[in-house]
């Protein structure tokens, strides 16, 4: 869960047509700080087929904090970004939970 100086970050800063705040999170990579629609990179037309659309998914900046020894999400687990760790993972990076099968997609 983000930290309120992780929400103040990642929220957008465009206005809606009501004149109220964008409750939407910006885009990683805008240097605007906007959400997708505020930024101009909303779909217009008919969606293309589901198989085309995976490569379109939000990308986020991964985080390499200290809370863990490998790259993950900032803000997730024990990681608080923007703020550094109050904890830190001692899981060495490259291994895994193996008690049950990771599931196939098809």
């Amino acid at each position: 869960m983000y930290s309120q100086a992780a929400i103040r970050i990642r929220r957008c800063t465009g206005t809606r047509k009501d004149g109220r705040l964008c409750r939407a999170w910006a885009l990683w990579d805008d240097p605007r700080q906007l959400c997708m629609a505020h930024a101009g990179r909303h779909h217009r037309g008919p969606m293309p087929p589901y198989r085309y659309r995976l490569s379109t998914r939000g990308k986020y900046i991964s985080c390499r904090c200290e809370a863990y020894a490998w790259l993950h999400r900032p803000g997730s687990g024990l990681c608080e970004w923007p703020n550094p760790p109050r904890y830190r993972s001692t899981i060495p990076a490259g291994t895994r939970f193996m008690g049950l099968p990771r599931e196939r997609r098809r």
